[in-house]
């Protein structure tokens, strides 16, 4: 008699004892439309015992993409520096802004191209980082005399409408960095003379109305909705403007928990905007609408921002605002290339792109890096993140394809142990050695972090290490779980796997070590077990670290989701909700539903961003010293930005796919445009 073993989950269906050279029925998964997985039947002989067992514990290959980028190129960047040509825009004489005086304004372009003339006239190929700095300087202080001009202007409608779309531009061009203290000023100043929104708001136009409350909910200050629908509902139907629609689409993506109003203004909005004639002014940005600002990359927006030659002569940007935007953008990359670099040596010495069983994505991780703490000052942030999340996604390999469930049980009670010497049984667990690619995976988990954490206590003087083993040991609990679901084959609930799915997302482990690294204090801490019945004590992250990885986990399942299907995985949140009662509707459905819930997170975490806002400020408590409220106001705005950036970039990477596991043409080319290509534009 034949006995049935299904190999997909390693499981014996039915068993006998079976003698050698009898035949044995193997089942294993074919692709499936659906969450019920169909097999095909294959039939082994069995020589022996330990052939049957061999064959039953086959470790399955995922047949991921291998890299594709080039490391010894990559490294050689170490060694040069940029070209003055790679950095620096060609200059115009730029017109006038509105109330400023022409002496200092034909000073000031004077300034602008002798700095730039004597880049281009010099003898060396080289150029310094005075010049830049120089170059840089004079560029800023000009936007900064602009924006004074605009303020020092009587309180109007035109004046409101510059200075707004000024700054709208400045954060489209990345540049906003710059000059936050002098838009937040701005924005608030605007905020009290229009009411702080509370409907009295009738001199500001539909456009303007939309980007003062978008920027001000930006800033995590709660501008009531009457702020735009007092807008809105003046101009009804009567509205023509595309700029002023796309502005409260905009805007709409703003919207907290049961800002259900700000829902119907988006479906206004883009029903407008969808029912304009081809040969309209706004063709070029929509059908289908772009991602919004609030789910989209900064550093993306900017880099699309800027090469977008068309729309910037449409609206009229300054040219001193594109200048420092194209000169500030190809150093900001200069400086990353030469940390792509770094990190690129240390993933080669490190020797994990050796094993060909799991994904090699450094250089993909050190782009979502980039995009997450862009700034120049996050160099540290940029690095623990990109080599994190390299060592993650070789992790997650571990425990979704290659590992057996003994391995892996056994790699995560090390992890727990957190035991480290430098010989070779560095990772004992029970007497019994790990693997050898498992004590290079224990190996560089230890040691990257462990040099982490040295840093922040020099710095700031607090030991993350415990923190950072309890949060290993969490993440390779959480894909135990699901290595266990997929070996069972257990469909979870929705909600049973969104609790352990957020952690799975590895967002809570790669803010925990970035936030530190940029100086932001991290509000973490571990939490207390419960005494009574043993439990461990777990880590007490913030809101905004949990909702940001829930929309990691989500975004990641719908791009990922079939794919992992195909290849046996652990289910998927898009499996839970087939799975569910309400669910009649199959695969799209359970998609609809996932993105809905994607949108509602999002409110949450606009809101959440509110109350970092406040707590960071010390709400109306006078007893809080300026010096220390300021610190802490920053750190929670630091911590806000990199949750939101988080979420930004999973939206971005995952749009047409999924971009880490098999990088699109347009992943690939978002990398290279981010990290490699400057932008040369002749002004």
């Amino acid at each position: 008699m034949h006995a049935l073993i299904d190999c997909v989950h390693h499981r014996y269906i039915s068993i006998m004892a079976l003698p050698v050279g009898s035949p044995v029925v193997v089942c294993s998964d074919s692709n499936s439309s659906d969450h019920h997985r169909h097999q095909r039947v294959q039939q082994v002989v069995v020589e022996s015992p330990a052939a049957l067992q061999l064959h039953l514990h086959r470790r399955r290959s995922a047949n991921y993409e291998p890299n594709t980028w080039d490391y010894d190129s990559i490294c050689s960047l170490l060694s040069r520096r940029p070209l003055h040509h790679e950095l620096l825009p060609r200059p115009r004489p730029r017109p006038l802004p509105l109330g400023s005086q022409q002496e200092e304004q034909e000073a000031d372009n004077d300034a602008i191209a002798s700095h730039l003339q004597l880049v281009a006239t010099s003898n060396t190929d080289i150029i310094s980082s005075e010049m830049e700095s120089s170059v840089q300087a004079s560029l800023k202080d000009s936007v900064r005399r602009m924006l004074l001009v605009l303020q020092e202007k009587e309180h109007d409608d035109v004046r409101s409408s510059l200075l707004l779309k000024t700054i709208h531009q400045l954060q489209s061009l990345g540049i906003a960095y710059h000059f936050h203290q002098e838009a937040k000023d701005i924005l608030m100043s605007m905020h009290q003379h229009h009411g702080h929104g509370l409907g009295t708001h009738r001199d500001l136009d539909l456009h303007s109305a939309a980007l003062l409350f978008r920027m001000l909910r930006e800033l995590g200050i709660p501008a009531s909705t009457d702020m735009l629908m007092s807008a809105l509902r003046e101009e009804g139907d009567k509205i023509t403007d595309s700029d002023a629609l796309l502005a409260v689409y905009q805007a709409s993506y703003l919207a907290f928990p049961g800002d259900t109003v700000l829902d119907q203004a988006r479906a206004f909005a883009v029903g407008k905007l969808a029912g304009r004639d081809d040969d309209s002014d706004c063709t070029h940005l929509l059908l289908p609408l772009p991602l919004p600002l609030q789910w989209t990359a900064p550093r993306l927006q900017a880099m699309w921002s800027l090469k977008d030659d068309d729309h910037n002569k449409s609206v009229a940007v300054d040219p001193a605002i594109l200048q420092l935007a194209q000169l500030d953008f190809n150093l900001v990359q200069a400086l990353h290339r030469r940390e792509l670099a770094e990190v690129t040596r240390w993933w080669k010495e490190s020797r994990l792109g050796e094993y060909s069983f799991a994904r090699d994505r450094v250089v993909e991780c050190f782009f979502c890096a980039a995009c997450i703490a862009p700034e120049p000052h996050l160099a540290e942030c940029r690095e623990v993140l990109a080599k994190t999340g390299a060592l993650i996604v070789h992790l997650d390999d571990i425990y979704d394809v290659h590992g057996t469930m003994d391995e892996l049980q056994a790699f995560t009670d090390a992890i727990a142990s957190w035991e480290h010497r430098d010989d070779d049984d560095s990772a004992v667990v029970m007497g019994m050695a790990l693997p050898e690619y498992m004590k290079a995976m224990y190996s560089a988990i230890w040691t990257t972090s462990a040099a982490a954490a040295d840093r922040v206590l020099e710095k700031h003087g607090y030991d993350m290490l415990p923190l950072y083993k309890k949060a290993w040991h969490e993440l390779c609990k959480a894909f135990l779980v699901e290595a266990q679901w997929q070996q069972q084959g257990h469909m979870p609930s929705f909600a049973e796997y969104v609790s352990n799915g957020w952690i799975t997302s590895t967002g809570p482990l790669l803010l925990l070590h970035a936030l530190p690294a940029a100086a932001a204090v991290p509000p973490i801490t571990q939490a207390n077990g419960d005494a009574n019945n043993g439990a461990a004590a777990g880590i007490d992250y913030p809101r905004l670290v949990e909702l940001s990885s829930t929309i990691f986990r989500l975004c990641n399942d719908c791009a990922s989701h079939e794919a992992e299907s195909e290849r046996g995985d652990a289910p998927s949140s898009i499996d839970c909700c087939m799975a569910e009662p309400w669910c009649a509707g199959g695969e799209e459905q359970a998609r609809t539903a996932v993105q809905g819930i994607i949108a509602e997170t999002w409110k949450a975490l606009n809101w959440e961003v509110v109350v970092a806002a406040a707590s960071g400020s010390g709400g109306n408590d006078p007893s809080c010293c300026s010096s220390s409220a300021t610190e802490t106001t920053e750190s929670m705005t630091t911590m806000a930005n990199l949750c939101l950036n988080l979420a930004r970039i999973v939206h971005c990477i995952y749009q047409d796919g999924d971009g880490i596991t098999s990088p699109t043409h347009r992943m690939k080319q978002m990398v290279k445009d981010l990290l490699f290509n400057p932008i040369h534009h002749v002004l």
